[in-house]
């Protein structure tokens, strides 16, 4: 009998997270895909599971953790149940970037994140790492909060990494950590790490050999499938400087997500739909629930119209920071590169 394997695509951020979603986890015909990513960038197999990979797996403190923990375990042990009597699916999980970071302030530690996904998913899971170099991941994810609300200049950006680190997602860029982490949990024979670098161009498009896309390759061989021959898109493209620039200004006037003030609505609230409305019974009206993503695409409407010759943003890291960051990385991946059987890209020194 062929081994049915459990996994758990933990991220890291902007790295085609959504493309694998759509296209990938919830379209392979021996996966049974739980989310995200079923027919939408924010659709679960069912309510539950959405409730518990978007609340309490990213925001629920212990208290709240605790009263729902039975309901999510019973949540996910139904899916494993009918995952097993399945003779099509060899592959059951979900994929959710960010248990492999904590975005904003509000999110918890990452320690708990992968505590609590152990619990749920027990031994024998495979974890799946998507890393990428770190100082392009950080400029990319500039642009990202900018999308959904900050207001803020690279620079402020780079200083709230350098003077909250305590509190930020820096650390969770220590690839290194990370590994160990999931390791500790799930064994280091079950965490496997994929280089973005070697399945990306310099253009950010996915490479092919032979028709076949060398990411999706590496995916299936991990899970245990069938190659996949399935088309890919771009699901989240990424906005170019010219309109980041104009959103900066935008949301300053039109403020939403990150860009709201300290006891105001965070960043994604729209994905708490489940848990609203099914879990804890709250009707939550739609101009609530989708008040802040309802601004952000309009503050992207007008950006775009908004287009001017003053386009230009400048990604230099003040000196004391660079420094920061790469004692932080180069460290991190050298620890890194003894426990891989492969040979790092150059530009992660």
């Amino acid at each position: 009998m062929t081994e049915k394997i459990k996994y758990v695509h933990i991220g890291l951020p902007k790295n085609l997270s959504t493309t694998l979603q759509r296209d990938f986890f919830s379209k392979h015909p021996e996966i049974m895909h739980l989310g995200v990513g079923i027919n939408s960038n924010v659709g679960y197999i069912n309510s539950r599971i959405s409730s518990a990979c978007e609340n309490h797996f990213q925001y629920s403190n212990k208290y709240s953790y605790k009263k729902a923990y039975t309901d999510i375990l019973c949540a996910f042990d139904e899916q494993f149940e009918n995952f097993q009597k399945n003779s099509k699916k060899k592959a059951c999980g979900i994929s959710l970037e960010l248990l492999s970071f904590s975005f904003t302030t509000d999110h918890i530690d990452i320690e708990d994140k992968a505590k609590r996904i152990y619990e749920v998913f027990g031994n024998n899971t495979r974890i799946i790492l998507i890393i990428r170099e770190q100082f392009k991941l950080i400029e990319s994810l500039y642009r990202e909060v900018v999308k959904i609300g900050f207001q803020g200049t690279f620079k402020e950006y780079l200083y709230f990494i350098y003077y909250l680190r305590d509190r930020n997602f820096i650390f969770n860029f220590d690839y290194s950590y990370l590994v160990n982490l999931f390791s500790g949990f799930f064994g280091s024979d079950n965490v496997s790490i994929i280089p973005m670098e070697f399945y990306r161009s310099s253009r950010g498009k996915l490479i092919y050999q032979d028709n076949s896309c060398l990411l999706t390759d590496m995916l299936c061989t991990i899970l245990g499938l069938s190659k996949f021959n399935g088309s890919m898109s771009h699901h989240n493209n990424t906005l170019p400087d010219a309109v980041i620039h104009q959103m900066i200004k935008i949301n300053k006037v039109k403020r939403h997500g990150i860009g709201n003030d300290m006891y105001g609505f965070g960043a994604n609230f729209h994905r708490l739909k489940d848990y609203f409305r099914n879990e804890i019974e709250i009707e939550i009206p739609d101009e609530i629930l989708y008040h802040d993503v309802k601004i952000k695409n309009a503050n992207i409407d007008e950006a775009w119209r908004n287009i001017s010759r003053d386009t230009s943003i400048t990604y230099e890291y003040p000196i004391e920071i660079r420094r920061f960051l790469e004692n932080l990385f180069k460290k991190s991946n050298h620890d890194l590169q003894q426990k891989l059987d492969y040979n790092l890209p150059e530009e992660y020194f």
